[in-house]
């Protein structure tokens, strides 16, 4: 073929491809390479169809690391770098929770766990919380719903979380490098609140945050942003019902007593693509001009936290071995010619 058509083929097919390419929001992508993702879909949860994480799991898949799917079988390898809890809405049992301390008790690992509102009482945060319990975390899930009439996606339940940190700068700055990048915060379809347990009490964080030195409040939600009991349960759980501004909605905690592991605490499945919460846009392009940032938040968490894997001695030298044989073969085979 002439070479100015297949150069006319390439330029016709290259057009095509960029028309056909997603704009882009801002620039985001995942850095962590060769780390282990896993996810759990074996106790139940609202939000982990294949639709709702593909996004993510692609991303990671992408970027050259592996994802695992906990399903009908529980197996948590120790070669996990971030186990991720999406909802849990059935009972982790005793041997589940004494594999996923002794995971973190590695060291250095990242536990995510979420949750959702309390609307119509369909979700509990019990199995969550129980399992927070017995690894000794200080983070809860509250039972409440968070409902803001002024930063949302058209409907107050679709709530805008746009308060980047809380209280005082903790671990070299760990809110700005989380959130780096965040010209605006993110959206939440019917989330709950985050509080903590000092192991007598329930306490709100944004009043009690002294007490907790191992807490950062990654983002809270805005100067309207309501809790509202919304199922009437009226327990203890509940303790932020009927309070509104800077509620609590995505907390880091630091694990000392697990071998400095992380936990990450959510009011909503925040990495889960479900009405667009991992993206760059949002369902219905009213908060913010329809740009939101729950892409990057999740991209900037898995690149602090999950570094990429560096090969040991023992490793390298496997590696180079064989290459120094081949080496040697080669010049041997040029010197006998």
């Amino acid at each position: 073929m002439n070479r100015k058509y297949i150069f006319a083929l390439i330029l016709i097919v290259g057009m095509m491809s960029g028309s056909l390419t997603t704009t882009m929001a801002y620039d985001t992508a995942i850095t962590t390479t060769g780390a282990t993702f896993a996810f759990d879909l074996s106790h139940g949860g609202y939000h982990t169809t294949m639709d709702d994480l593909g996004p993510l799991m692609d991303n990671l898949t992408l970027a050259g690391n592996t994802v695992l799917l906990i399903n009908e079988t529980w197996e948590l390898p120790d070669k996990v770098d971030a186990l991720f809890l999406t909802q849990s809405d059935d009972e982790f049992t005793a041997a589940e929770k004494a594999d996923i301390k002794a995971w973190l008790g590695i060291g250095d690992k990242l536990l995510i766990a979420v949750g959702d509102s309390d609307y119509a009482g369909i979700f509990q945060p019990a199995p969550i919380n129980n399992l927070l319990a017995y690894i000794g975390a200080m983070l809860r899930l509250d039972a409440t719903s968070i409902e803001d009439p002024e930063f949302n996606d058209g409907s107050a339940y679709r709530v805008g979380a746009n308060e980047l940190g809380y209280g005082n700068d903790l671990y070299d700055d760990l809110v700005y490098n989380l959130t780096e990048g965040m010209e605006a915060g993110i959206i939440l379809h019917g989330p709950c609140a985050v509080l903590a347990f000092d192991g007598y009490y329930y306490k709100d964080i944004r009043l009690d945050y002294t007490v907790f030195n191992r807490l950062e409040v990654l983002i809270t939600y805005g100067r309207n942003g309501t809790s509202i009991d919304s199922d009437v349960s009226e327990t203890e759980l509940d303790l932020y019902a009927g309070e509104t501004g800077y509620i609590p909605a995505v907390v880091y905690e630091y694990l000392p007593n697990l071998n400095d592991s992380h936990l990450i605490v959510g009011g909503e499945a925040f990495y889960t693509h479900y009405k667009f919460m991992y993206d760059q846009t949002t369902e219905n392009g009213v908060y913010h001009d329809g740009v939101h940032y729950g892409q990057m938040f999740v991209n900037n968490i898995i690149n602090w936290f999950v570094k990429t894997p560096t090969a040991s001695s023992y490793e390298f030298a496997f590696a180079v071995i064989p290459l120094a044989i081949i080496g040697v073969i080669y010049v041997l085979m040029k010197k006998r010619k």
